[in-house]
């Protein structure tokens, strides 16, 4: 709004300046009621604000989010539990320095194998400690017109980086079976290492629901068909290392994987069937 100048010339203009004037100063006097008003809704709303709020301190550093002061505090990833390390007669796996987690040689009736009897649509197996062996009679079913293969696991430990090492024994007039080591899994994704019932092996990933192979399926003629064959994994970060009958087989790098899950895995084709003979479990970590 332009204010009207005031003129002497005549008493007319003179009054039309004066009620100008009266009506810019009741605007006025508007505008600043409004104002207080509005000043008083904003300092009603300071008081709730919530307690965690954000922040610019000075300096234009970012915003910085206040957490309330009896937050709890999390352990810092990566802080690891110091465990004493168990005794073992066994060749070690990996350098001595590492700590042995795990040293069976099932002399008795305790193992941290599951020790049980499953009857599912898949297979029917028993497994139980005998004569100093973990045992395992499997056969698996026809479920999908002889076509697939089962996988059954037993727990062995956990651990991302670790070198383990097992003897194993397949008695079966099948080809289609095989035993070996599940490792770095979390839920459905795992690696799997392989030794197969034809004096071969293999390495693979299962991962999104379907199976890749990293190494494919090789003969090597350390394998001692009918007969106990070792097999050794050392997991160095994404660098992995694999031996049977302690000779270095095959090695693999740019493992991604990060779950911590160890287990033993048997396998068989649908309808066939294997009685499995583990012994000399050595995990160190």
């Amino acid at each position: 709004m332009v204010r009207d100048d005031l003129t002497d010339t005549t008493k007319a203009n003179y009054n039309s300046g004066i009620e100008t004037q009266i009506y810019m100063m009741r605007n006025k006097l508007f505008a600043v009621l409004i104002s207080i008003a509005l000043l008083a809704m904003l300092l009603g709303c300071a008081g709730e604000q919530p307690d965690v709020v954000l922040f610019t301190p000075e300096a234009a550093e970012p915003a910085v989010e206040i957490q309330p002061q009896d937050a709890p505090e999390t352990e810092t990833q990566g802080d690891a539990v110091e465990i004493e390390s168990v005794p073992c007669d066994l060749p070690l796996p990996g350098p001595p320095e590492r700590t042995v987690i795990l040293c069976e040689q099932f002399d008795d009736n305790r193992s941290v194998l599951e020790v049980e009897t499953q009857d599912n649509p898949y297979a029917a197996y028993t497994s139980e400690i005998t004569d100093g062996k973990f045992v395992v009679d499997y056969a698996a079913k026809g479920f999908e017109g002889y076509k697939r293969t089962t996988y059954t696991w037993f727990t062995i430990g956990e651990g991302r980086n670790f070198a383990l090492s097992l003897k194993g024994l397949m008695d079966s007039a099948f080809q289609d079976v095989s035993w070996g080591i599940a490792f770095r899994r979390k839920g459905d994704n795992f690696f799997l290492f392989s030794i197969l019932n034809t004096g071969e092996y293999r390495f693979e990933i299962y991962e999104n629901g379907g199976w890749d192979t990293l190494i494919t399926t090789r003969i090597h003629n350390g394998i001692r068909l009918g007969e106990e064959n070792s097999a050794r994994i050392e997991v160095a970060g994404r660098d992995l290392y694999f031996s049977i009958n302690d000779v270095l087989v095959n090695q693999f790098s740019g493992a991604v994987l990060d779950g911590d899950e160890i287990q033993l895995v048997v396998s068989a084709k649908e309808g066939a069937s294997a009685t499995y003979t583990f012994d000399d479990v050595v995990l160190q970590r």
